[in-house]
Order: C-alpha cells, then structure tokens, then sequence
C-alpha cells in the first residue's frame, strides 16, 4: 500500500516537472515570429518537435544574397517587411503586384526582415528579386532569362509549369552553370540535372509524395496579400522553406556544394525517416483521443470523489471530508484544463502548474492522515485505487506533454 501511495506522488511530481520543464516547448521555429526575440519557441512536445529542422535565422549575415523568387509577385502591404531589390511584371497585367497571394507568402517565409515587427523569415537579410508570371512556359522563359541577368544566388520556383520546353531547359542549365541554386515544386524538372525538388511531410514525419530532392514541412507561416500572419499549407511553401535556408547557409559564406551538403542533413529523405520513431506512431494513433482522454479524467475523478464522500460520510471524518473535497476540486479544475481547447490557450499554462502543485501538496498531506489500522477496510481500499488513480494521471499527463498529440496542446 505504501509502495503505490509513495510512487503516485513521485510520478504526480515528474509530471509537474516534466510540465514546467517543456514549458517552451522544445523547438525554435524560425518562421511566424512576433516580436519577441531571442526566437519564441515553438511550444510542442517530443514528437512534433522533430518537424521543424533547428535552423536560426539570427546568424550573423556575412555576405549579401541575391534570391529570385518566379511567381505571382508580391503585395505592396508588406513591402516594409522584405528587402525586394527588384519586381518584374512579366505576365502581361502591367504591374508586378500580387493578385493571388502565393508569392507574398513565398516571400515572408524566404525574407521577412528580423525587425520585430510582424515575422522574421529563413533568411532575413536577403535581397528578393520578384519575377511575376503567370505560368505559361513563355512568361517563365522571360523570367528565367531576367535572374540569369539578375545573377541570383538562389531561384524559387512554386508552382507547376504548364510545359517545360527545350528552351526552358537550356536556361535552367545556364543558370546552375553559372553556380545557382535552383529550388522548385514541379517534380518534373527534377530531371534536369542540378535542380532539387522539394515534397512535404506532415507532424508525423511523413513524407506525403516520393522521388524528391529533399522534404520540408508542409505547414508553414507566412505573410498574406493584406499583411497578416497566416497558416498555408502545400508544396510550394515547402519549398520556399528550403530556398530561405539555402540563402541563410549563403549568407554565412558557405559555398554552394557546402549548401547542398548542408540542406541533405536537414531536408533529405533519408534524415526526415531517420527522425520517424515510436514516438510519432504514438502520436498519431491518440491525435484524435486527446479529447476523450481529458473526459475520460474528469469522469475518473468523479467516480473518485464519490467513493471519497461515502467513506468520509460513513466514517464522520469532517476533516477528511474537507480535505479530500479541495482535493478533488483541484483535481476537477486541472482536468478540465487540460483537454486540448483550453489548454490551447498561454495563459493556462501557468494555472495548471500552479494547481499541481497545490494538489501535489494535497495529495501528499491527506494520504498520510488516512486511517490505516485495519488490514481490509475501505479506507484501504479507496487508498489504492486514489493512488493507482493518480499513477495513470500521472503518466497520461506526461505523454500529453512529451508526444503533443496532434501538435495541438501548449504548456
């Protein structure tokens, strides 16, 4: 009996600590961040922490780059947020704005300067050079052959091309002739030797398409047309994802073999499924179950504190009574904070690990006030199962924490 009620409070004490341990979470996210740096974690546990590669946009820039980017253009609302050198309009509408967006995310995600103002992209100190098109195996020859001008250091390519002529690849064959580094989403031109395709993988390190150069996550943040911060998903962002720590790496004096090294020990396929572990099995089989499992709590704490009250009725204990209420309020308010809604929110965080500790303490005092004289009493009975009870809270909150199920809940 001692063993169980002594191993409960250990591991209700891990748990706390493991709690305010992953706090922060465990990986940078250099994307998305606002205004407070150094960069604000990414709060997540274990599993999800593997998505994003530990890169650091803050490194110190050693030198300027040149990065092309061939798409929709870019918004005049966030012209202050990117260093753009140069926009071409060369699909014919007369002026190089962006009318669909894609490219205004594009980029944010490369080359939102670090300013502390909205966001700070892979590579903030780049100079972008915008070559607005729309798709057509002619306005993207055109912009080819401006970059080649431009002597861009590294090209982004987003979207699919409607055809890829033998003019086309004569281009693309000068241009990493002339040491670029050309990145893209159309896996046809994979076959062109020198240039790396990019595919996604999802929060359980999956890699949603094969025969790609390298793979980054598929969930990005990024800079729309009106200049908010927005979630985009797909294999353009990809790929701008690995364009902008192609360009960082650049920035550092690296050299382009050095770079392509470099971006294999982050993005290769071989790396993403080397990462994959038990650990996003797991969270994957529970991304939909977080929820049942907070209710799943409250409900046990309920069956809990009525055994509690009938003990404490029938044995008059008012002292008991009250002790082993607040402990089972406590309990009740934590529960409830810790199914995924609410704790999605920042500032729980702090009253949940206020509340553990308060019924670590609880839990602790009143298990040692408890009646133990008679070998078989209910006292003794409720005594193991309330332990046994707090073990399987216990662990369930440290795998809440450690695998974040669905990359949803924040500590």
């Amino acid at each position: 009996m001692k063993f169980f009620q002594k191993l409960s409070c250990v591991m209700l004490l891990l748990a706390l600590v493991i709690c305010f341990y992953y706090r922060d979470g465990l990986v940078s996210k250099p994307i998305g961040q606002t205004g407070e740096f150094a960069i604000k974690h990414e709060q997540a546990g274990y599993a999800v922490s593997l998505y994003y590669p530990k890169i650091d946009p803050t490194k110190a820039h050693q030198k300027d780059v040149r990065v092309g980017i061939i798409d929709s253009g870019i918004s005049p609302k966030v012209g202050s947020e990117l260093n753009i050198a140069a926009a071409y309009d060369l699909s014919g509408q007369n002026e190089p704005f962006d009318q669909t967006g894609q490219g205004t995310r594009i980029a944010s995600i490369i080359g939102a300067k670090d300013n502390h103002h909205k966001m700070i992209g892979l590579a903030p100190n780049v100079k972008l050079y915008s070559y607005k098109v729309d798709a057509t195996s002619r306005t993207l020859q055109a912009a080819l052959q401006q970059a080649l001008s431009d002597r861009v250091e590294v090209l982004d390519l987003g979207f699919k091309v409607e055809q890829i002529t033998p003019q086309i690849k004569a281009l693309i064959n000068e241009y990493l002739a002339q040491g670029g580094l050309f990145f893209t989403a159309d896996k046809r031109l994979g076959q062109i030797k020198g240039v790396a395709t990019v595919g996604a993988f999802n929060e359980y390190l999956e890699l949603l398409d094969s025969g790609r150069t390298y793979y980054a996550p598929a969930k990005q943040l990024a800079l729309g047309r009106d200049g908010r911060i927005q979630t985009v998903t797909g294999n353009a962002y990809s790929t701008a994802f690995v364009s902008g720590t192609a360009a960082s790496l650049l920035a550092q004096k690296l050299a382009p073999a050095q770079v392509k090294r470099q971006l294999a020990t982050y993005f290769s396929p071989q790396v993403i499924e080397k990462h994959y572990n038990i650990s996003h099995v797991i969270a994957k089989t529970f991304s939909k179950s977080d929820t049942y499992l907070g209710i799943s709590l409250v409900i046990l704490t309920l069956i809990t504190a009525g055994l509690a009250l009938m003990l404490a009725i029938r044995r008059r204990k008012n002292k008991y009574l009250l002790g082993v209420s607040i402990n089972t309020l406590l309990l009740l308010i934590l529960a409830y904070l810790l199914v995924p809604i609410q704790a999605n929110a920042q500032t729980m965080k702090y009253w949940i690990l206020g509340l553990l500790v308060l019924f670590t303490l609880f839990q602790l005092y009143f298990s040692w006030r408890l009646d133990m004289t008679k070998p078989f009493s209910l006292n003794r009975l409720f005594n193991l199962s309330y332990n046994i009870f707090l073990l399987v809270f216990s662990l369930w909150l440290i795998m809440f924490v450690m695998l974040g199920y669905a990359g949803s809940t924040h500590f």
